[in-house]
């Protein structure tokens, strides 16, 4: 935690000279990012400065609010750099209405800022809010949730901010949104600022505190029914080689990726079909069901189909209960795997190439034991049906002897 009131508790030196004598004039959050307000007294330099939460706790960014000169100027970190000084150039006049619920009166909070222009990380940030429930009873939890993730706020906290934003735009700064939280922020004695750390221990995570929906219970692993669930999008695809991934890329600088993401879809709904019939030959009693955001052809002759064009409350807790009976959920890797991953026993995810740098970022591994190798694979987003039904397959059938010799047959 850090300490906002009475007193800040950090102090930055000037990005600019290096001098310490930098004086803090405010502290502010117009959406993602928690901004301090400074001006050097040695050399002039007025900046803003991260705090460092979420994504800014290894690397903080400072800004020149004359020249936009960003702090430090490496943009190896261009994945932090670019929403970061997006944030600072693009300022939104809008009026937010933002909605405020108080569960609970409490003098001395806390303050969880999930804001973010990406799904997943809205929600990793969100899943904090268990540890300070549980560990810190004595300061009341506020949570700051885009509308979207309303229904994952967990019982127990003090208060909930609700921003009425879409997530894309979340990449701007609201004047409205700061002059909001520093209205509320005088109804407080003590005001700490939760780091949101991105990453969180999921074997320590109980889920259903978010969704209201118990997990796939793996000590009765055999006692239902096999249940395997595709989780689909359609703005990332399962491919039948790569020669699709070639031309699609083609297509969006001609501007005509809308008719092939059609035809993309098509034939990944085809890859899912040959791969439930692989896996039904070798599990006949095998069901199956199928999420994610999109339409695209019916799958409903295959599997229970539950996809849908627009995202609901209602919809997203339906899944989550799909997900919750599903032995195996089969993805594309993404911030869409997290909900599945969290409720099913395991998954085979297709990892495209150019994210293998974020590996296992949108998992959620449930196990703290070798099981987190058996029931998380992979495959590239080229493999072949036959290739996933038997990773899925393997899974099913191997589990009983992997229970026994990794966990059970153990000093």
């Amino acid at each position: 935690m850090i300490r906002l009131k009475p007193e800040f508790e950090l102090h930055f030196s000037c990005p600019e000279c290096g001098s310490g004598s930098a004086k803090l004039n405010c502290i502010g959050l117009p959406g993602m990012y928690w901004l301090a307000d400074y001006r050097c007294d040695s050399c002039g330099t007025e900046f803003l400065q991260s705090l460092p939460v979420g994504h800014m706790i290894d690397h903080p960014l400072g800004v020149n609010k004359k020249s936009g000169k960003l702090y430090p100027d490496d943009w190896n970190m261009w994945w932090q750099y670019v929403p970061f000084s997006k944030s600072f150039a693009t300022v939104s006049e809008d009026d937010v209405p933002i909605r405020k619920v108080v569960y609970k009166e409490s003098k001395k909070v806390l303050i969880l800022n999930t804001l973010d222009y990406l799904y997943g990380h809205t929600i990793l940030r969100l899943f904090n809010a268990q540890h300070y429930l549980d560990h810190h009873p004595d300061v009341g939890l506020i949570v700051i949730v885009p509308q979207i993730c309303e229904w994952l706020i967990p019982e127990g906290c003090a208060e909930a901010w609700i921003v009425p934003l879409r997530l894309g735009q979340m990449v701007c700064s609201y004047p409205a949104i700061d002059r909001f939280v520093s209205d509320q922020l005088e109804r407080f004695d003590e005001v700490y600022i939760s780091k949101g750390f991105n990453h969180p221990d999921f074997t320590r995570i109980d889920i259903s505190r978010f969704t209201g929906v118990r997990p796939f219970d793996v000590e009765k692993f055999y006692d239902q029914k096999p249940f395997f669930t595709f989780a689909l999008r359609e703005d990332r695809w399962w491919l039948r080689s790569p020669i699709n991934s070639m031309v699609f890329r083609v297509a969006r600088k001609l501007g005509l990726s809308k008719f092939l993401q059609s035809i993309l879809v098509k034939q990944q709904n085809a890859l899912v079909r040959r791969a439930i019939r692989r896996i039904r030959r070798e599990i006949p009693e095998a069901e199956f069901g199928i999420t994610g955001l999109g339409k695209g052809g019916s799958l409903s002759r295959w599997a229970s189909d539950r996809r849908a064009v627009k995202i609901t409350p209602e919809i997203e807790r339906e899944w989550c209960r799909m997900y919750a009976q599903s032995h195996v959920v089969i993805g594309i890797h993404g911030s869409n795997m997290l909900l599945p991953t969290a409720h099913a026993a395991g998954c085979v995810e297709v990892l495209m190439q150019d994210r293998y740098r974020n590996i296992v970022q949108d998992l959620s591994v449930r196990y703290n034991d070798r099981r987190q190798l058996f029931f998380y694979r992979f495959v590239d987003q080229y493999a072949a049906p036959s290739s996933v039904a038997a990773k899925v397959v393997a899974i099913y059938r191997n589990y009983e002897n992997c229970y026994r010799n990794f966990v059970l047959n153990q000093y």
